[in-house]
């Protein structure tokens, strides 16, 4: 029997077991997409390294293009996935992503071309429109009551799925080699196609209502601006640990390993900050956290240059991580609520537009500089956005009250 579209609205309260199961389903998928994705990223610029046929430096450029680039088209192709929403089947078009993106990766672990391989994670990003398609189906999924729990519980999969994913591929790569992280994460991606396939009622497609309010989008914009900032905390090191780990003296498969284990601390560490900073923080106390997160991470940034050793150093970025990972949760408690679905749309490219920013910022500026330079670059963005944002909010209530 063919099952029906979900209604066009839900009633306050109904929480059926259709659709706690649908949306346990998604957030299950969308964990597997990201884990999927992100399984590569630690031992990607080692992958790079063992194929390129070009110099040092050009190769660190190679590593930044490769690794972040995808990223960019993410975020360029958010808006367009959304649309399609209004126009097609929401469940097929998911279905569809996960398909092809499976078929992308497993093609990665075949190429010996770094021009072919910066092709396919191109590619890669163009069809990263699922966590945009599974924002929709989720709202669509849920009751008023029960909607920001929800979303809530889909953002937190996403960053345990971009978290996890890197340790796992480096410990896979270390055990059985480089191409068994790409047969896996193709399989993965197959898994969740499934799961969706059989447990995902489709959504009846819903027209765009266009939003124009002057408050909302500069809201909005420094939420994106936020989001973006803590996505370049969290990514930005995979892709230069070779150099950092040599600096401590580390080489080959002691970097390698010494690799998977810091993703692994700090990746703990920013599950457990996430979920016990955005559970514990009151509704009215969200902007005061997002500051003091911002700028905790921003000083422990420029802590980690002095690190004496790599035990230090894992500390010190566990901690860090601990702090800003809540960030992207709390700014879509705080500036999700109330808006329609082109500005959650929008608000969740950041995330796509930090990952591709944080390798491509950081092996760009170590090309070309050195870790200070980098990290003194990371820090002071991150203290002067959620700055800025405060500098804003203080100006808008002295005008509310003038």
């Amino acid at each position: 029997m063919k099952k029906q579209p979900a209604t066009e609205t839900m009633k306050e309260g109904e929480k059926t077991g259709a659709a706690r199961v649908a949306v346990f389903s998604i957030v299950l998928s969308q964990f597997g997409f990201a884990f999927s994705i992100n399984i590569v990223l630690s031992f990607m610029p080692f992958y790079i390294l063992s194929i390129s046929k070009y110099s040092p430096d050009q190769t660190m450029v190679w590593i930044g293009l490769i690794m972040g680039i995808n990223s960019f088209f993410m975020a360029a192709a958010a808006p367009f996935w959304g649309s399609m929403t209004s126009r097609f089947s929401s469940k097929l078009l998911y279905e569809r992503v996960f398909l092809l993106s499976g078929l992308t990766v497993l093609l990665m672990g075949f190429t010996k071309s770094l021009p072919l391989l910066l092709a396919l994670r191109i590619f890669q990003g163009a069809l990263g429109g699922a966590s945009t398609i599974g924002l929709f189906m989720i709202s669509r999924h849920s009751s008023r009551s029960n909607l920001a729990g929800n979303l809530s519980l889909y953002q937190n999969s996403i960053t345990a799925g971009q978290l996890l994913g890197p340790p796992v591929g480096a410990y896979l790569v270390i055990h059985l080699g480089y191409l068994t992280p790409f047969i896996i994460s193709s399989a993965l991606m197959g898994g969740s196609l499934l799961l969706c396939h059989l447990y995902v009622d489709d959504v009846a497609p819903k027209q765009i209502i266009a939003e124009k309010d002057a408050a909302s989008n500069r809201k909005v914009a420094f939420g994106w601006a936020l989001s973006f900032i803590a996505t370049i905390n969290l990514t930005f090191l995979p892709s230069i640990l070779p150099n950092i780990l040599g600096g401590f003296s580390l080489k080959g498969d002691d970097a390698l390993k010494a690799a998977g284990f810091i993703m692994m601390g700090y990746t703990a560490t920013a599950i457990l900050g996430n979920y016990l900073i955005s559970k514990l923080t009151p509704t009215a106390m969200i902007k005061r956290t997002i500051a003091a997160a911002c700028l905790f991470s921003a000083f422990m940034q420029m802590v980690m240059y002095f690190a004496p050793g790599v035990f230090y150093f894992a500390a010190v970025r566990m901690l860090q991580t601990g702090a800003i990972a809540a960030v992207i949760s709390l700014v879509m408690s705080e500036f999700a609520g109330g808006v329609g679905g082109a500005k959650i749309g929008f608000l969740n490219s950041a995330r796509f537009a930090g990952n591709g920013a944080g390798p491509m910022l950081a092996t760009f500026i170590l090309a070309r500089g050195n870790l200070l330079g980098l990290y003194l670059v990371i820090s002071l963005s991150t203290a002067g956005s959620v700055l800025a944002f405060l500098y804003s909010e203080r100006k808008i209530g002295v005008g509310a009250h003038s």
